[in-house]
């Protein structure tokens, strides 16, 4: 359930700006798109006082339907009654995130006194989020207690405090046969902020993923860090990248290296690693990065691991495709965020379920366009 969204502005954050015509619809349906069966709105009427008199309502101080914000909340009721047949569906994700409200509060109060203003954990899980969502690979967003067991790759940012427990099930998994990455500042403290000793990643991790991170330091957002693709490292990386914010001095311990510093008094130590342990890999990275390493490593993991793509098509920069799906049919999303339309190649023939005709070839997106495909 979307239990609060807002038709038009929000009360919140710094600026203040209006959802343009479509986005409502568009960031409706994104939230129908990953498993909501219903969407709601904060707030029916607007408030005649207070903080929130200001805030989106369906309804405005002038009080009729009349209004855009009015008209596009109807667009909405009208799309989900063409959707009756994606309520009760599933998605099945094979990529979990690991995402902890108590890993942030940590890093927020522990970690930031060593790293300063760099800790930018949103934004870590945001940048290794997007690499999926960019190719339509269906990911689901867990905490640290979440069953690992059912996916074929686990993707852990920034776990400075790892929950009890929560080293063990990644080792199992791993061992078992699955594939984590996890990021620098990982496994560094307990559940009560306290350091871990024998080295980071504590609680058995090092041995898991083959690494040892000695020391980290954050940047000015003026400075660069270059990192270097090793030869034949049989990860997608290829090249150079750039490092920001933070890096951290690792030591492979039986882990193979796959790219390394190429400056800084730490040139030429590795900045990621892959270890073999038990029947899975465990893959290190020790620095945050631009968005081009993230997406060429995991593109390179998405085809060892054969992800399936809610679309199997190259969707353009912009466009994303989910899926939800009752074990006949499929109903995928595909949503256009661009300021402009766009054009994505079908694989095979569809139902467009919004405007109730077959779509082939090709299909156009206008500006914040979406379209709900359905097929067997």
């Amino acid at each position: 359930m979307l239990m609060e969204s807002v038709p038009s502005i929000p009360t919140r954050g710094k600026i203040k700006k209006r959802k343009e015509p479509g986005m409502n619809l568009l960031s409706s349906l994104q939230a129908v798109a990953h498993g909501s069966d219903t969407v709601q709105y904060f707030q029916w009427r607007k408030s005649r006082g207070c903080m929130e008199k200001f805030h989106g309502a369906v309804v405005d101080h002038e009080g009729s339907e009349n209004t855009r914000e009015f008209k596009e909340v109807a667009d909405v009721g009208h799309a989900l009654a063409k959707l009756d047949h994606v309520v009760g569906t599933s998605v099945k994700a094979e990529v979990a995130l690991i995402q902890d409200w108590e890993n942030e509060w940590a890093l927020e109060k522990g970690a930031r006194i060593y790293l300063g203003e760099n800790i930018k954990y949103r934004q870590e899980m945001a940048a290794h989020y997007r690499p999926f969502w960019q190719a339509g690979i269906p990911c689901d967003v867990i905490d640290q207690e979440g069953d690992l067991s059912s996916y074929k790759l686990v993707v852990i940012p920034l776990a400075y405090m790892m929950r009890p427990g929560f080293a063990d099930r990644v080792a199992k998994y791993v061992e078992s046969g699955g594939t984590a990455v996890m990021t620098f500042w990982s496994g560094v403290v307990d559940q009560n902020d306290l350091c871990h000793l024998g080295g980071v990643p504590g609680e058995g991790l090092r041995k898991v993923f083959g690494v040892w991170e000695e020391e980290s330091q954050s940047y000015y957002p003026s400075e660069k860090v270059s990192i270097h693709a090793k030869k034949n490292n049989g990860a997608g990386l290829k090249g150079e990248y750039v490092g920001i914010d933070t890096c951290s001095v690792l030591h492979a311990e039986g882990s193979k290296v796959l790219a390394t510093y190429g400056d800084q008094y730490f040139k030429g130590s590795p900045m990621c690693t892959v270890n073999k342990y038990g029947q899975g890999k465990a893959y290190y990275i020790g620095a945050r990065t631009e968005l081009g390493f993230l997406q060429d490593l995991y593109q390179s993991i998405a085809k060892k691991l054969k992800l399936k793509k809610a679309l199997d098509t190259k969707l353009p920069e912009g466009v994303t495709a989910q899926l939800r799906r009752d074990g006949k049919k499929r109903y995928i999303f595909v949503m256009n965020f661009n300021e402009k339309s766009c054009e994505v190649k079908l694989d095979k023939t569809y139902t467009d379920l919004l405007k109730g005709k077959k779509v082939k070839g090709h299909l156009k997106l206008p500006k914040y366009g979406v379209a709900i495909l359905s097929s067997n």
